[in-house]
């Protein structure tokens, strides 16, 4: 019995023992023979992979295994099975971990670097005490991301203004190698450095303002990802001018290639992008300038240029007046004295070269309309001496002349029963003469109406001057005088008055706005007997300069009832008197300092501001010498 017992024993045992040994020799077990011994393998159910949404990587977890020293990852496009050996180049095998530079400790583990929109395989197996589990694989296979994205969208530091250069990022040690840039000419490859790459950053310059580009970056072959980029710009200097009726020249500067340009009344609001707009032709892009055409007169207009769609630069300017129709037509004053007696109706006279019509100065009682019209781009000079009319005119016009009349007039009115209703002066100069218009006759049940605009008028002269308006002999039905950006210099011997009425005229409305006064004889007055309830006077951004004196109103006293002034300024070494209600601001800014080219030797006025001066006292006065 004891026998038999000792045999079950040991029976038992050896059942014990072979199962023991056949356990520890399958896939997770250590085995009896040190030399089959494994460490546990991973456990296939808890292999995760999560991709990345924007770059070509993913991100590997597992369950750790106890005793474990280091895991091996291998990926491949193709299956992966136990019967193809780690590292196989022919199934085109990718091993992470295998040398102990590169040991995996721990889960979770990265591989980057992969090929976009593709399919891996991925296995894993452990190590420990030099001895490899059996492999654990993925259930399915893992796709990467279809197209890498990896570069950032540029904020608003990456894009200075008008520097012509852009800051692209990414993840700082991503591997790339080179950015391939296009837009404008042809593409352009731009190599990244090993420390932009750490940084994940670089700056490209050289682009061009105003221009898309699209940015691509790359690891050799591989696109890694891209990015629309515009390339902002401040707006260019432009210029119009060779301005017509109908035409006139619109200019850039050169570091834009201007490709459209829209041309609209300034009252139109600005345009929303290049929709209806007139695209230049290859020479005016390489010109930089382009004629615009069909132009209405005397209209003011904006114009804005165009590059890939966008405002680049813009200008507003006003088209010079147009002929009028319906006139009678002579070319040159020769004609016109030859027919002198016989004129009537409307009249225009069209002068291109200097014209001398001094001997005549009584203006035939049959002309309604009479139009005195300077052509090109050089003011022709007129000579004339008081022109007078026995009737009612009805308008006498000067435009774009340089008009003299030594110790005389522009208008000098001697008939009892004539008048002038409109007198229209505009883009000329007046020079060397001793009044604008002068009343002393004149029929005293008509009106008046003086239009001077965008004059200049130099060099008053006699003994005493009477300025732009001299009406103290005569009372007429009313007056209204409009002087806009016009500039009035260098008056007489001694003090007189810029504007003078009848003491009992009534019904005065002067206006005076955008004007430069500039070295008026010391003591001289802007306005004298205007004085009255019925009258008025308004006064708008004038600039008075020069030394000595000058007085708004002859006296304190001596004053429109009705009294409208703002924006009114003087240099600092000319003092200004008599203002009564009307407020002026001393600036701190000498006349020689505001006009320094004003004492030069030639016979052209010129008082440009200094470029010292700052531009909101540039904008004071005429805006002529704004430039």
């Amino acid at each position: 019995m004891k026998n038999i017992r000792n045999i079950l024993a040991k029976g038992v045992f050896m059942l014990l023992v072979s199962l023991l040994a056949m356990a520890c020799t399958e896939k997770s077990d250590w085995g009896i023979d040190a030399s089959y011994s494994r460490p546990f393998g991973t456990n296939e159910d808890g292999i995760n992979v999560t991709k990345d949404e924007k770059v070509a990587r993913v991100t590997v977890t597992w369950d750790a295994m106890p005793g474990v020293e280091y895991y091996i990852l291998e990926i491949s496009k193709n299956e992966l099975t136990d019967e193809i050996p780690m590292g196989s180049e022919e199934n085109g095998n990718l091993v992470y971990g295998n040398t102990v530079e590169n040991r995996i400790l721990k889960a979770p583990f990265l591989i980057d670097n992969l090929e976009a929109g593709a399919e891996y395989y991925l296995r894993i197996k452990s190590v420990a005490n030099g001895k490899e589990s059996y492999w654990a694989y993925l259930d399915e296979p893992f796709k990467t991301v279809t197209e890498e994205d990896v570069l950032n969208v540029p904020a608003e530091e990456d894009l200075p203004v008008a520097s012509g250069k852009v800051r692209m990022s990414w993840e700082a040690g991503l591997t790339v190698t080179h950015f391939e840039i296009v837009g404008g000419a042809a593409p352009i490859e731009r190599a990244i450095t090993a420390e932009e790459a750490a940084a994940g950053e670089a700056w490209i310059e050289g682009l061009k303002i105003f221009t898309a580009y699209t940015i691509s970056i790359y690891n050799n072959e591989t696109l890694r990802g891209s990015q629309e980029v515009v390339v902002p710009g401040l707006e260019i200097e432009s210029t119009v001018d060779e301005i017509t009726a109908n035409t006139a020249r619109f200019s850039w500067d050169n570091t834009v290639d201007v490709d459209q340009y829209i041309c609209q009344p300034s009252s139109a609001p600005t345009p929303d992008d290049a929709t209806g707009a007139v695209s230049l032709s290859v020479s005016e892009v390489n010109e930089h300038a382009v004629i615009i055409p069909n132009l209405e007169p005397s209209t003011e207009y904006t114009v804005y240029a165009f590059y890939n769609g966008a405002i680049c630069a813009r200008a507003t300017f006003t088209t010079k007046k147009g002929k009028p129709v319906g006139y009678t037509e002579y070319n040159g004053v020769e004609a016109l004295i030859a027919d002198w007696d016989d004129l009537s109706g409307n009249i225009l006279v069209t002068i291109s070269a200097d014209a001398d019509l001094s001997n005549k100065s009584e203006i035939p009682a049959a002309v309604t309309n009479i139009v005195f019209w300077g052509e090109g781009a050089t003011q022709p000079k007129l000579t004339i001496k008081g022109m007078s009319v026995p009737g009612a005119l009805t308008k006498l016009e000067f435009y774009n002349l340089n008009i003299t009349a030594p110790n005389g007039y522009i208008v000098n009115q001697n008939a009892v029963d004539g008048s002038f209703a409109d007198i229209i002066i505009s883009s000329c100069t007046l020079k060397t003469l001793r009044g604008v218009v002068r009343y002393q006759q004149a029929a005293a049940d008509k009106s008046l109406h003086l239009e001077i605009a965008d004059c200049i008028i130099d060099d008053l002269t006699g003994n005493s001057h009477y300025g732009v308006l001299q009406t103290e002999k005569v009372a007429i039905s009313s007056i209204a005088v409009e002087m806009t950006n016009t500039t009035i210099a260098n008056t007489g011997v001694k003090a007189a008055t810029i504007f003078r009425t009848n003491t009992k005229q009534g019904n005065v409305s002067l206006v005076v706005k955008n004007c430069t006064f500039y070295n008026l004889f010391s003591g001289e007055a802007l306005m004298r007997d205007i004085i009255g309830s019925t009258n008025s006077f308004t006064a708008e951004n004038i600039l008075f300069a020069g030394s000595g004196s000058v007085k708004i109103f002859n006296k304190t006293s001596d004053a429109p009832g009705i009294i409208n002034g703002s924006k009114i300024y003087s240099s600092s070494d000319l003092t200004v008197a008599n203002a009564g209600e009307v407020s002026t601001t001393a600036l701190s800014y000498s006349s020689s300092q505001l006009f320094p080219n004003a004492s030069s030797s030639t016979d052209v006025l010129d008082l440009t501001f200094g470029a010292d001066i700052p531009n909101e006292v540039k904008i004071i006065g005429d805006p002529r010498w704004n430039k």
